[in-house]
């Protein structure tokens, strides 16, 4: 791991965050960070929005992530979403709360009006971050 920043890249992209979901589409997201938390030294934040408390995506998203990033520092944050509140909302709440450098999300796919229609959350998070959004296809 790089301890010191030694790129731009490294400079440029210290905190990153990392929304996901239980889904195989995710995974995207979640090897690119690992390039940079292990190629830059970035640090990695974790967030998933729940339903609830008992929402079994929570011990998903645990599996998941200690599977993959086995030797790899990084936080895991879990959200309850609140009656009427989305999962780019809470996002964005997050971004507005604690400084991050750089989000990187996968999206399903939707592009155009489709995405407007079926409210992707990667773009809701797009317009609406106070800082660079990488969005996955």
């Amino acid at each position: 791991m790089v301890e010191e920043p030694s790129s731009f890249l490294a400079y440029r992209f210290r905190r990153i965050l990392v929304p996901i979901v239980p889904q195989p589409h995710a995974e995207q997201a979640i090897n690119i960070a690992m390039e940079f938390a292990t190629s830059y030294g970035s640090k990695l934040t974790f967030l998933y929005v729940a339903q609830s408390d008992k929402d079994p995506g929570i011990e998903k998203i645990k599996k998941i992530l200690d599977g993959k990033l086995k030797g790899i520092e990084y936080e895991l944050k879990i959200r309850i979403a609140k009656p009427g509140e989305t999962a780019a909302s809470e996002i964005v709440r997050e971004l507005s709360g604690t400084h991050y450098d750089l989000v990187i999300m996968s999206t399903r796919g939707y592009y155009g009006v489709a995405a407007l229609v079926y409210e992707s959350t990667s773009i809701a998070v797009a317009l609406a971050a106070n800082t660079s959004v990488l969005i996955l296809r």
